[in-house]
């Protein structure tokens, strides 16, 4: 052999040593091109999310990013302690970045019942206090409006005195002064070369610490209630990796909002953009899409213009294409589900599916308008049971307390999953405000190698079930499914079979639809939404019965439809 072909032998061994190499350390797989390209099927295309943005694309945010890593907090307990320990870590030159619905400075991460004084110590207040301290940049939108103020003020005026300027603004950038929310809940910490994002259904609030036992302990009594309920389950997202750079952007963009506040003495100031730091995984890691709603009614006021000119309702765009691709199961647990829209993309998707399960809230809850919810819960829900073929693949449940008799769990989750492959979860809920008027934000998670969405599943069934996480009956999702109508048969443990009562519509259940339930998004010039209270007003005055519209897109002409959404009333155009 001539040194020239020895050369080019050698040159072709080290050239596959390398890629070997690579394959094997580096995270490149050797999965089949399907298993590779699951998680882009279930991905928001560039266009699709353009679409959901009123045909403005979507600039300031990745399409979606790799090479993260999470782990899903359930219950308070967990998400509360990681919290602390993330805070208690950040020092000199780090930040807080904080969105908040609800919010309570008097809140301990780490509630003692035998240790009172260390549990004061764990407070959000001087936790905070502590960090600021430590030379830490704390800022914090705080979600406000007329009828959700007195909380969000008490909580701010206390936080800038600890400040010493506005760090804690009370932020009502959303479409209703009244109503609409900042619904999102998210926590940004900095310390050190890294940033951890905190995402989900929890604020840091009265009532939201809970244990997987859900059993009225003294800690959980220590943070007082949450409307009344003795137990809550909820879960938020520790996300670490590129996407906290998309998260940071997103309350960046949020904070430097030029337009002011409808609330007088609230002047934040702004700060440069400077991506955060970030570890990445060393192997490809979890895929994670930024889904958000932003509505196209707060855009018009004036807000969002440097962002989202029309808004963005990805979210719900996510929701229903994870509903068209599922082929096996779609599992969702949530407190609304009074959403038509959606729902309808569920139940279309039944004949490709083998199950549809559901734990959510009974709505019979310590809360103003029971009939109300009620109701609105029953008309999105009816759409499951309209194909008499398909029924029987849908389950709905609540969640009681295994030894308090008609003692219920209050599921506050948002999340929705399908196939053991795919996960979308935040802060919205499937309900009208929060798919297209609110202002959320969540993410799609999917991992290639197809073990985060499946081990959270068994995780999230084992604590409903009673079951340990290695129990066999959760490895396989249908049988699962299996021991939760067993159970709910039985009544001997959580599970209880559940649909919502089919209330009749009332002129409160309009005032409650057109108030708590806002629409976001903007219509086209033939369409125009009216005050259903005003509406109704009306009726009750002439005694006359309108014909009127319940549908979300007015896409059937015929002179009366009832699909269980907003009233369209369509003005009428000359010939």
């Amino acid at each position: 052999m001539c040194i020239r072909d020895r050369d080019r032998y050698l040159t072709m061994l080290k050239f596959l040593f390398l890629l070997c190499t690579a394959l094997l350390t580096n995270g490149l797989s050797l999965r089949k091109p399907e298993a590779a390209n699951q998680c882009l099927r279930w991905t928001l295309t560039e266009n699709e999310i353009t679409e959901a943005r009123g045909n403005v694309k979507r600039k300031d945010i990745k399409l979606y990013t790799t090479h993260n890593s999470a782990s899903i907090l359930i219950d308070g307990i967990n998400y509360m302690k990681a919290l602390y320990d993330d805070i208690e870590l950040a020092g000199q030159g780090d930040f807080i970045h904080a969105k908040m619905f609800d919010q309570n400075a008097d809140v301990m991460l780490i509630p003692n019942a035998s240790d009172a004084i260390s549990s004061r110590k764990t407070s959000v207040y001087n936790v905070l206090g502590r960090a600021l301290k430590r030379g830490v940049t704390v800022r914090i939108l705080a979600n406000i409006n007329i009828m959700q103020s007195y909380k969000a003020i008490e909580f701010c005026l206390r936080i800038n005195l600890l400040c010493g300027y506005t760090c804690c603004g009370l932020d009502n950038r959303h479409p209703g002064i009244i109503t609409g929310n900042l619904h999102t809940k998210m926590w940004i910490v900095k310390h050190g070369k890294d940033t951890i994002v905190y995402n989900g259904g929890m604020d840091v609030a009265s009532g939201r610490w809970d244990t997987q036992k859900h059993d009225f302990s003294l800690e959980h009594q220590m943070n007082g209630d949450f409307m009344g309920h003795n137990a809550m389950h909820d879960q938020m997202v520790r996300i670490t990796g590129p996407a906290v750079v998309d998260y940071e952007r997103h309350f960046y963009e949020r904070w430097n909002d030029p337009h002011p506040s409808f609330f007088p003495f609230v002047w934040l100031q702004g700060y440069k953009w400077s991506p955060p730091p970030f570890i990445r995984t060393k192997n490809e890691g979890l895929q994670i899409q930024i889904m958000r709603t932003l509505s196209c009614t707060g855009a018009k006021y004036g807000y969002y213009k440097d962002f989202a000119p029309k808004g963005e309702f990805t979210a719900l765009a996510g929701i229903v294409k994870m509903a068209k691709l599922a082929k096996n199961y779609i599992y969702m647990e949530d407190q609304f589900f009074n959403f038509p829209e959606p729902m309808k993309a569920i139940a279309d998707a039944l004949p490709h599916l083998n199950a549809v399960i559901i734990v959510t809230d009974s709505q019979d809850s310590p809360t103003s308008f029971k009939n109300e919810r009620w109701h609105l819960q029953y008309e999105a829900m009816a759409q499951l049971l309209e194909d008499k073929e398909q029924m029987h693949k849908v389950h709905i449940f609540n969640l009681y307390r295994n030894d308090v008799e008609n003692d219920y769990i209050y599921i506050h989750t948002k999340m929705f999953m399908a196939d053991d492959e795919y996960m979308i979860t935040g802060s919205y809920g499937m309900e009208r405000a929060g798919l297209t008027s609110d202002n959320e934000i969540g993410g799609g998670f999917c991992d290639p190698e197809g073990k985060f969405v499946l081990e959270h599943r068994r995780k999230l069934w084992a604590e409903h079930l009673l079951l340990k996480e290695d129990d066999p009956r959760l490895i396989n999702p249908m049988d699962g499914l299996k021991e939760f109508v067993r159970q709910a048969d039985a009544k001997s443990g959580r599970l209880r079979h559940y649909f919502p009562k089919n209330v009749e519509r009332s002129f409160l259940s309009d005032l409650f639809d057109y108030v708590f339930e806002g629409e976001g998004r903007c219509l086209n010039d033939q369409q125009t939404y009216e005050s259903l209270f005003t509406l109704n007003l009306q009726y009750a005055l002439t005694s006359q019965k309108n014909c009127l519209l319940y549908t979300s897109d007015a896409a059937d002409d015929t002179p009366c439809v009832d699909l269980g959404g907003r009233r369209i009333i369509k003005k009428k155009t000359k010939d």
